[in-house]
């Protein structure tokens, strides 16, 4: 990203969260730390991060744990609808390696979407084994990705999920890192 269009979706992100909030409970959610985390080695789109991070449920958070979850319940809600679309595909007349492919991939969905769906909990217990277990997702997006190309099966919505899963683990592994 071009240095004068990062300066202006962090001051859009500070407007928003500083100027733009309709109440003080919206206010909590620290520019810095929203920085700190779409600037992260691990974050593959800052734009995608920032998005994220822009949402009125990030915004209302007041430390990383609570930005954690509402990360992680966005992460969690984007699995479950690819994982809606994979499990329709199924159900529709297909050739049996692509219907393999869309099995590897509704595995692959059913995992994110249950571990998505811990990472808030086990951050109550261990800030480490969180991070450990949010950093593994994005790799999962792989062998999805490669039983498509294997099946081919061509299906865009599965691959921004697979895109997705890939910039929500990293985004969880900027935030828990932050706690450890």
């Amino acid at each position: 990203m071009a240095p004068q269009s990062h300066f202006f979706v962090t001051l859009t992100i500070i407007l928003s969260v500083y100027v733009l909030s309709p109440s003080p409970s919206m206010v909590a959610a620290s520019p810095a730390l929203t920085v700190k985390v779409c600037d992260g080695k691990s974050i593959l789109n800052r734009d995608f991060c920032f998005k994220v991070l822009s949402t009125s449920q990030a915004a209302a958070a007041k430390n990383p744990n609570q930005l954690t979850n509402a990360v992680m319940k966005s992460a969690t809600s984007a699995a479950q609808t690819t994982l809606n679309v994979i499990s329709g595909m199924t159900k529709s007349p297909t050739s049996p390696a692509a219907l393999q492919a869309l099995k590897t991939c509704e595995d692959v969905f059913k995992y994110a979407v249950r571990s998505f769906g811990m990472i808030s909990a086990e951050l109550r217990e261990d800030a480490m084994t969180a991070n450990y277990d949010v950093s593994v997702i994005g790799p999962e997006a792989d062998r999805c990705r490669k039983a498509m190309a294997a099946g081919k099966v061509n299906a865009p919505q599965i691959a921004d999920g697979n895109r997705n899963l890939q910039y929500y683990s990293a985004m969880g592994n900027e935030i828990t890192a932050t706690l450890n």
